[in-house]
């Protein structure tokens, strides 16, 4: 009997991708979330100035709320105008699936791809180069494309040339232990980078705390306790980082079905979802998938389809993804 399942999470052909699962409704809270914080953060901006030329605060208050600030409200007010807004402008049209990519060339982390005579320039971090170079497939619609799995677009740009000095993407097949080590190296160079965050962080509220004019202010002790909330997470940081970045050997997959509702978004952007599902020794459970990585949860709503490393424990959570795919996250699941 032929097997019509689901098998990974995908935008709808020909149908507006407004209809893909989740992605709707992760672009309205992201324009609504990133919105708002770039526009608090601008306000701290406003602050730091006036704080500047009222010369009151010192030189390391304004600095501080400068340095930090400025670049919070840019980078998330770049994201919003960038990609969200104008990804859900394009939602009411298709993604188009276009394969076969034998042309694509790569320069670091740019994939340069030939599309309707032009080349679609993108950068992919590494398991997602290395999925793309695998499945030699990815869906286009305007200068966004999705790989399939994972439901954050990635906005491109179209070229008349590809990047300088590109090599062809090799066509080869990535394993399970390769992807995960990928994966888990991404996620400890973001561990790293809120490292340097909050080594800078600490810095200046140190700073802070002897450059503020007021010695008697709150503010002082209240620095000197933020600077060593920083040290401590800088600490937890860098020793996290270590532990993800390890080789990880030949991951065994556990595949369960999951009965569930429809994935959610919530207020801080992240997919959710709740279902239960039957353990390999019969125990039946819930369990719950939010948070690490949006595509998880979608994927499991999706396919009704749940991989978790190794063997899941009641109570406990598991590492879980999609073999073959740049999804990886965590579940957890109940005791009954």
């Amino acid at each position: 009997m032929e097997d019509h399942r689901i098998r990974v999470l995908e935008p709808p052909e020909g149908i507006p991708a407004s209809n893909m699962p989740v992605l709707r409704p992760l672009l309205d809270r992201l324009i609504t979330t990133l919105g708002t914080t770039s526009v608090a953060a601008g306000v701290f901006v406003v602050l730091g100035v006036l704080q500047a030329v009222s010369g009151r605060y010192g030189i390391a208050a304004p600095t501080f709320l400068l340095c930090f600030m400025t670049p919070v409200s840019l980078y998330f007010g770049y994201v919003v105008f960038a990609g969200s807004l104008p990804m859900r402008k394009l939602s009411a049209k298709p993604f188009r699936l276009v394969s076969g990519l034998d042309g694509a060339v790569v320069a670091g982390s740019r994939v340069s791809v030939p599309l309707d005579g032009r080349w679609l320039i993108v950068r992919l971090p590494a398991p997602l180069r290395a999925q793309f170079a695998a499945q030699r497939r990815l869906w286009v619609l305007g200068p966004f494309v999705l790989l399939p799995g994972v439901i954050g677009p990635r906005r491109g740009a179209f070229r008349d040339a590809p990047v300088k000095d590109s090599a062809p993407l090799v066509a080869e097949p990535v394993t399970p232990g390769r992807m995960l080590t990928l994966q888990r190296r991404l996620l400890a160079s973001y561990y790293l980078l809120g490292v340097g965050i909050t080594v800078v962080a600490g810095a200046f509220a140190l700073w802070v705390s002897f450059d503020f004019p007021d010695r008697g202010s709150l503010i002082v002790p209240n620095m000197r306790v933020l600077a060593v909330l920083c040290g401590l997470a800088t600490i937890g940081l860098g020793i996290t980082a270590l532990v993800v970045a390890r080789p990880s050997p030949e991951p065994r997959w556990t595949e369960l079905a999951v009965v569930s509702g429809p994935a959610s978004v919530n207020l801080f952007g992240m997919v959710t979802l709740k279902g239960r599902t039957v353990l390999p020794g019969g125990r039946e459970v819930t369990v719950q998938a939010a948070g690490s990585d949006p595509s998880l949860a979608a994927n499991i709503a999706a396919t009704g389809r749940l991989w978790v490393l190794g063997e899941p424990v009641t109570g406990k959570m598991a590492k879980a993804g999609v073999p073959g795919h740049a999804v990886f996250g965590q579940v957890k699941f109940g005791r009954s």
